[in-house]
């Protein structure tokens, strides 16, 4: 029998959360319920569950669900916690995992999927219901340009390309340097970011590169 504790600042919720458990033929049994995230710490001290079902929003109190996950888990690692709340937005879910929740969901799952989730953290794995995955999916596929490859014009810097260019040419260190009003050293420093972007061992290679790109300038 998994042994489950309750805490949320709704009575409402957590009697709904008490009949769907006691209708689980003995598999779980509620041992305590908590309304605030103090509440709950000293609860867990005194009787530890195997899993926690805690709200992640406690309304008017000093301690969230994120935060008294943390202090949980600070002070009882192997602790299994399972948050759920209103809100499925990525940054919620990404806190809530960050700070150590093992499973998270949105108030709405179904009695099936939340059971599932119950099970699935008490044997130490992750649990994110429909809904969470849904927006875990939808952030990573709108991300996804962001992980491509950078055009080639942004690979250099408008200074690094002033530079890239006479190099390729030709120029000398001490040529560029007076062309540009800056130091010997600072069009070496230039010289060595362009052929760490562009891969070139070499001016020639150099100047091909920004030929490919289309931007050699004769």
């Amino acid at each position: 029998m998994l042994k489950i504790a309750l805490s949320d600042d709704q009575e409402l919720f957590i009697e709904s959360l008490c009949a769907l458990f006691a209708n689980t033929a003995g598999e779980i049994e509620v041992i305590w319920t908590a309304r605030s995230g103090e509440e709950t710490l000293e609860k867990v001290r005194e009787q530890r569950p195997d899993v926690l079902v805690l709200d992640y929003f406690f309304k008017g109190k000093t301690l969230d669900g994120g935060e008294t996950c943390r202090l949980l888990l600070e002070e009882f690692a192997g602790l299994g916690v399972l948050l759920l709340s209103v809100s499925c937005e990525m940054t919620v879910i990404r806190d809530a995992l960050l700070k150590g929740a093992r499973g998270y969901a949105s108030k709405d799952i179904s009695k099936g999927e939340l059971l599932r989730g119950i099970r699935a953290v008490a044997q130490g794995e992750y649990f994110l219901d429909q809904t969470s995955m849904a927006e875990v999916i939808q952030f990573i596929t709108s991300a996804q340009p962001q992980l491509q490859p950078k055009p080639p014009k942004s690979l250099l810097t408008p200074r690094e390309l002033d530079v890239a260019i006479p190099y390729a040419k030709g120029k000398s260190v001490r040529e560029i340097a007076e062309t540009l009003f800056i130091s010997e050293d600072t069009v070496e420093s230039h010289i060595k970011n362009i052929r760490s972007k562009t891969a070139a061992t070499s001016r020639y290679e150099a100047g091909e590169w920004l030929k490919k790109n289309e931007l050699w300038i004769d």
